[in-house]
């Protein structure tokens, strides 16, 4: 029930940090294979939260690798399909490495190099271009992008032209039990 100060309504939140989220074990990270891509081919890496995971993800951090000496684009979607070829990726753990035991995440990390598939469904929220022989960090996003049940929060990696190029993507997230949708 908001509370009323100086005859404004005040709302009550629930304020989590990603440290509080790691103290407490749903905070991971994970990493994609290495992701090669050009020639009219694409890579992708994401997160996907299985529609009965019982859970939402909050995002966080995410970095793109550029191993190469050209420039390419990375366009971040949500709630895209991930390619058929997609592979899971085993490079995943809690940042909490103190905890036993080690818990396990219900999303899961995926990743394809070399597919011919674009992003089918979701939206393109908004693209990063990510210079020669750098990494790329996202500003955090300290969980404003909740993806539910059955969602995902993707990677594509678009090459400029025909040339070819190396990368990687690292994700950072936590979860929390899903609860009934709040309404505004």
């Amino acid at each position: 029930m908001p509370e009323e100060t100086n005859n404004l309504p005040v709302e009550l939140v629930n304020v989590t940090s990603p440290a509080l989220n790691s103290r407490l074990g749903r905070y991971f990270i994970g990493k994609t294979g290495l992701l090669n891509f050009g020639g009219g081919y694409y890579a992708w890496g994401g997160i996907v939260n299985p529609i009965d995971s019982g859970i939402n993800l909050y995002i966080d951090l995410f970095t793109i690798t550029n191993y190469t000496n050209q420039n390419f684009i990375g366009e971040i979607w949500l709630n895209a399909l991930p390619p058929k070829n997609a592979a899971t990726s085993f490079d995943v753990t809690p940042t909490n490495q103190a905890a036993s035991p080690s818990p396990k995440p219900k999303a899961v990390m995926k990743y394809a190099g070399s597919s011919s598939e674009r992003m089918t469904r979701g939206v393109n929220i908004f693209d990063r271009i990510v210079p020669q022989n750098s990494t790329l960090v996202s500003d955090s996003h300290n969980g404003s992008i909740i993806i539910g049940p059955g969602g995902s929060f993707s990677i594509l990696l678009r090459p400029h032209g025909y040339q070819y190029f190396t990368g990687t993507i690292v994700l950072t997230w936590w979860e929390e039990k899903s609860e009934s949708p709040v309404n505004v």
